[in-house]
């Protein structure tokens, strides 16, 4: 910023002018003048910046207004993404144990047709053992072991059965012969 210009002040001037000659008149004339005009100068630049300064600062205003709004417009989004990212976390949970829930379902029926397909395969055993036996004096016997069968197969509860399979040990998963571990020993060696 320049250097403020200094004028004279009024008090400077002569009060009274019939004193003076005609060319200290002028001369006083002159520098009050040219002090006005340098006054008027002044103050119109003052204007001026004060207009600017004004005009910025109703640009800084409505920005800062701009500013606010897209502020508070980006929390408001950003308020819904958290309440839809903690909607998604629990519908994925609930999916997850639905799915959980819906595995065991599966495993449980599983089981429930292993057992079934092993009391089925006990009673044709029996029976393909009694249609073997042709003997007229184990005709009894037969029938008997024919009809402990068909009871054993008609009154297993299958989940008691399955309960009882899945307690009893199962090999070890090393042991298990899968596609994964075929000829592993032949790699051990």
């Amino acid at each position: 910023m320049t250097g403020y210009k200094e004028y004279r002040s009024v008090t400077e001037f002569p009060l009274h002018v019939e004193k003076l000659n005609r060319d200290d008149l002028e001369a006083v004339y002159q520098e009050l003048r040219n002090s006005y005009r340098s006054l008027v100068l002044s103050r119109g630049q003052l204007v001026r910046r004060q207009t600017e300064a004004k005009a910025k600062l109703s640009d800084i205003n409505q920005s800062f207004k701009q500013l606010s709004a897209t502020f508070e417009k980006v929390q408001h989004e950003k308020v819904q993404l958290q309440k839809a990212l903690s909607h998604s976390v629990e519908v994925q949970k609930q999916l997850e144990g639905w799915g959980n829930d819906l595995a065991k379902q599966v495993i449980d029926l599983n089981r429930q047709m292993d057992a079934t397909t092993q009391l089925l395969g006990e009673f044709e055993a029996v029976y393909e053992e009694v249609q073997e036996d042709k003997g007229i004096l184990t005709l009894f016997q037969r029938l008997q072991r024919l009809l402990k069968a068909a009871h054993k197969l008609l009154n297993t509860d299958i989940k008691e059965l399955v309960s009882a399979k899945r307690l009893s040990p199962e090999k070890e998963e090393w042991t298990k012969e899968t596609p994964a571990n075929i000829n592993r020993s032949l790699l051990d060696e």
